[in-house]
């Protein structure tokens, strides 16, 4: 049986591990719970806008949405940023999401020929021939007729027409 001199010491056992578990799950919560801290300031936006743009060719989505997030936090309109938490919205299947980051972009830059590339797309999978065609027709008004993307979506606009 036990005796009290093993009682103490699987007592003091006990508590020191009680107290490691405390300590550990304290920084554990500290550690997870707390939000990351913004990228530092001698980090350019554009510089950041290319680290995060590769994770997003990478296919490493939560990780661009928080690099993007992160450049949001720095500067709140970047229509880059809002543009391709629109395409991470449309690869995730949230295609409504996807229109307002597109629309949000738009908003803050008219002309912001990416945004209106993938809205395009995004209303075209949709099923909203219409909406693609304008998003496609606003998109060809920046560009040379000629142009290689130009050509592309002249192309998407008369398949469009024909559904």
């Amino acid at each position: 049986m036990w005796s009290w001199r093993h009682r103490g010491v699987f007592a003091l056992w006990s508590a020191g591990v009680f107290v490691l578990g405390l300590v550990t799950g304290g920084w554990l919560a500290i550690r997870f719970l707390t939000p990351g801290s913004p990228p530092p300031p001698d980090i350019s936006i554009s510089s950041l806008l290319e680290k995060t743009h590769t994770l997003l060719d990478k296919g490493e989505l939560a990780e661009a949405e928080k690099g993007y997030q992160a450049i949001l936090a720095r500067d709140p309109g970047n229509p880059e940023a809002l543009t391709h938490i629109g395409n991470i919205a449309f690869q995730r299947g949230d295609v409504e999401k996807a229109l307002l980051y597109y629309e949000e972009a738009l908003r803050r830059d008219p002309a912001y020929a990416h945004a209106l590339w993938d809205k395009g797309i995004t209303l075209r999978a949709k099923g909203d021939n219409a909406g693609a065609i304008a998003a496609w027709e606003a998109f060809a008004r920046l560009f040379p007729p000629d142009s290689q993307d130009v050509v592309t979506v002249k192309k998407w606009i008369s398949e469009a027409r024909t559904k």
